[in-house]
């Protein structure tokens, strides 16, 4: 008899990270190759099919090819893309080819402006869900992506922020089943766009492991807050860590759990 990819999985290895364009090029790579048994990545502000030439490539700019090189490294994996400017800037989710993804999407949770004005320091791009379902033995879960606003306010609240949290509330309320929401939020803890998420009964690791700080030596600014892992009540966590690898301007998060 065949075993199913759901019998094998009883828990999950996930990773969330802002890969800042694929700045940090090397230690990333080597990241990636290192966590490659990770069942679902989620990434952050990644490039694709924005071509550079191999002649004239300044290293300390954005990799325009990441989501292309990840595909490369993680060729075992499943990916998918979701633009959120211009077709070539988003997030990612790359999963273990052995998960068993049921259903994908993405919901729009915030309108960007980033075409309509010329103020750079205030202009904004679309803000995103990027999901899945998945059935682990017998069990769904929901994974979900995001990488919310961080203009003009910085951390804190605003209308726009608070609003952002109520649209993914009610989103995770349409499912009966185990959540993950991870990803760059882009706010600190004592927020109420972020109190408005824990009120709908998700478990901030974020908080409840008493983290200090998202953020690695190469991010400069004194708030050290915006990177988060909430869980629903049922998704029982067997790890979770601020991992110290320098790969970016945040620090990646990684879960362990099961459901």
């Amino acid at each position: 008899m065949q075993t199913k990819p759901s019998d094998i999985l009883s828990l999950m290895k996930l990773i969330t990270l802002n890969a800042w364009g694929g700045r940090v090029r090397e230690p990333l790579e080597k990241f990636v190759d290192h966590h490659r048994d990770a069942d679902t990545l989620c990434l952050q502000e990644v490039y694709r099919d924005r071509y550079e030439s191999p002649d004239n490539i300044d290293r300390s700019k954005a990799n325009f090819n990441l989501y292309q090189d990840l595909q490369k490294r993680l060729d075992g994996h499943n990916h998918e893309f979701c633009q959120m400017l211009g077709g070539i800037y988003g997030l990612a989710t790359f999963t273990n080819a052995g998960v068993e993804v049921i259903e994908r999407g993405e919901t729009l949770v915030a309108r960007g402006n980033w075409h309509e004005t010329l103020d750079l320091k205030n202009r904004d791009l679309n803000r995103k869900l990027m999901w899945f379902e998945a059935r682990i033995r017998g069990k769904m879960v929901l994974v979900v992506n995001t990488h919310l606003t961080h203009r003009p306010e910085g951390k804190m609240d605003s209308e726009k922020r608070i609003n952002q949290s109520k649209i993914i509330v009610e989103f995770l309320r349409m499912f009966d089943c185990s959540k993950i929401l991870c990803g760059d939020f882009n706010l600190l803890p004592d927020t109420e766009s972020i109190r408005a998420i824990e009120a709908s009964g998700m478990r901030n690791l974020v908080k409840e492991y008493g983290v200090e700080s998202t953020r690695t030596e190469l991010y400069k600014k004194p708030l050290r807050f915006a990177d988060y892992i909430f869980v629903s009540p049922d998704v029982k966590v067997n790890d979770f860590r601020v991992l110290p690898d320098v790969v970016s301007d945040h620090s990646p998060l990684y879960l362990d759990f099961e459901v």
